[in-house]
This record gives structure tokens, C-alpha cells and sequence, in this order.
């Protein structure tokens, strides 16, 4: 019998592995039916259900696994990053800190908890835990990259760069860290590192509009509108949905006097706002999203 289940669980692995989680599913449910105390097969089943956006299923499987296996650290990070993505920041905090009580050398739990303070406003807290996961892995650029965003959020920029300076020497070829920069030095009206910033940001991630239209406001704040414009353009070719990119843009028209071209993009900036149709992931601030994932921040590296 045990070798049986094995053979599911695993098989299940393999299945996930390659990203066919319905089948991964499957697995696990024979290992499950096979030996219904295996937290290993419940918290690897939520992790399936959770790649496939089944967030509410999988944060079941890893409430089971927590209760066949208290002490199961892994389990209690895997439903803090359920609970995150659908935006219950106070459980994913707690499930964090379950989960840095039995692994206190956990960096990524810190980080992640980080994240879900800051979410919250509690920027204090959230400098601690990137302090501490800095400390427990000083070689993970995410980590100085997020704690960076905080202190641009506090308008402490010097900070802010200094920590993007460290994520760009770790992770030199992730534009997101340019980009950053490139926010954090606008934020001090040095619009042409701003711009060399968001240049670099351009040619490791061509395809990033909140790059142009950022670059294209630095452009405007030199004057020069005609460069401007050229960015918006590009920004809203890649994500037509972003209110603020055509609101910018009518800026630089008005800027110019082609009152009727900056009418028509004021326009389309109210239509879009008022249908709150701006695309989520085209963004104008900091991002610190790891590479297999989206959400501003955060690591989502499931466990296993």
C-alpha cells in the first residue's frame, strides 16, 4: 500500500512539474484516497489547484495539511501565498509568522510578510522583515529591490536608490530594478538619470509600457513634449487599457497647443477611468515581482 501511494504522490510531482496540474490532480487524489493522513499529498494537490488559479481549493487542501501536520511549515507558507493573492493580507500575515516560527531562517517568509505590510501601510514592519530577509540572504535581489520601493514610498530616495544600486549589482540583466531606479530618481527631479534608467529598463523589457510612459514623463518634465509623446504612444500601442497613459499624453498636447488632440486623449483617459478598465499589471510605480510571477512584490515560489 505505501508503495502505492508513493507511486501516485510522486507521479503527481512529475505531473506538476511539467505543468499538467489535471493531472497532477488526479495523482494526488489516488494518493489521497490511498492514505488520507498524507499532509505531503494535500499540500501538493493545493499547490496545483493554486498554479491553476483555484485559489479557494487550494487553501483547503493546505488547511487540511496543517491539521495532519502542525508543525508543517511549508503548508502554512503555501496558504499564506493563497491568501495574499486574493488580497486577505491579515491571514497571509499570520500564516507567515506560523510559518517563521517553525522555520525562523526562512527568508522568503519574511520577504512575503514584508509584502503583505506594506500592502497594508505598515511600512515599518515591512523595512523589518526585508532587513531580516536580507540578513538571512544578502545574495537575493528581490529582497533590496522591495525594501527600496518602501523607502521611495516614505520619499527617503537616497535609501530607496542605494537599495536598487545593490538589486541591479545582484540582478543586472532584471529591468524591473532599472525601473525602480529610474521612479526613485524622478522622484528627485533627476529626470536624465530618470530617463538612462528607464532607457536600460526599455532594452532588457521592450515590451513594459509603464517604461515608456515613465520615461515619457520625465521627457515632459525637461520639456521636452515631442519625445513625450513618442513614449505615450508606444505605451499605450502595448497596453491600450491604462487611463493614465492617455491622460499624460493629453498633457503633452496641451503643452504643445493641439488643444483638439489633448481633448480627445482626456477623453479616452475619463472613459477608461470611469469604466475602471486600467489593466492592473501595467503599472506606474515600483514593481518587485520575482520572475514567475506577476503581483507587485512578492514571491510566490510554491513548496513541495
Amino acid at each position: 500500500m505505501s508503495n502505492q501511494v508513493e507511486y501516485f504522490y510522486n507521479q503527481g510531482n512529475s505531473y506538476r512539474a511539467l505543468g499538467q496540474h489535471q493531472l497532477a490532480i488526479k495523482a494526488y487524489e489516488k494518493a489521497i484516497e490511498l492514505d488520507p493522513n498524507k499532509a505531503e499529498a494535500y499540500n501538493n494537490r493545493g499547490n496545483s489547484y493554486d498554479d491553476l488559479g483555484w485559489h479557494q481549493r487550494a487553501i483547503e487542501d493546505y488547511c487540511k495539511a496543517t491539521e495532519l501536520a502542525p508543525n508543517y511549515a511549508v503548508a502554512f507558507y503555501n496558504r499564506g501565498n493563497s491568501y495574499d493573492t486574493l488580497g486577505q493580507y491579515l491571514r497571509a500575515i499570520d500564516d507567515y509568522g506560523s510559518a517563521i516560527e517553525l522555520d525562523p531562517n526562512d527568508a522568503e517568509a519574511y520577504n512575503n510578510r514584508g509584502n503583505c505590510y506594506r500592502a497594508q501601510g505598515q511600512y515599518q514592519r515591512a523595512i523589518a522583515d526585508y532587513d531580516k530577509a536580507i540578513e538571512l540572504d544578502p545574495d537575493d535581489a528581490l529582497y533590496f529591490n522591495n525594501r527600496g520601493i518602501v523607502y521611495r514610498v516614505l520619499g527617503q530616495y537616497q535609501r530607496s536608490i542605494k537599495d536598487y544600486d545593490k538589486a541591479i549589482e545582484l540582478r543586472p540583466d532584471a529591468g524591473r530594478y532599472f525601473y525602480n531606479r529610474g521612479n526613485a530618481y524622478r522622484g528627485l527631479s533627476y529626470h536624465q538619470r530618470a530617463i538612462e534608467d528607464y532607457n536600460k529598463s526599455i532594452r532588457l523589457d521592450p515590451n513594459e509600457a509603464a517604461s515608456y510612459n515613465n520615461r515619457g514623463s520625465s521627457y515632459d518634465e525637461l520639456g521636452q513634449h515631442e519625445r513625450a509623446i513618442e513614449d505615450y504612444d508606444k505605451a499605450i500601442e502595448l497596453a491600450s487599457g491604462v487611463a493614465r497613459y492617455f491622460y499624460n499624453r493629453g498633457n503633452s498636447y496641451q503643452a504643445l497647443g493641439q488643444h483638439e488632440r489633448a481633448t480627445k486623449d482626456y477623453d479616452k483617459a475619463t472613459e477608461l477611468a470611469s469604466n475602471k478598465t486600467e489593466a492592473s499589471g501595467n503599472r506606474q510605480g515600483d514593481v518587485g515581482a520575482n520572475e514567475s510571477l506577476s503581483k507587485d512584490g512578492y514571491i510566490r515560489n510554491i513548496r513541495i
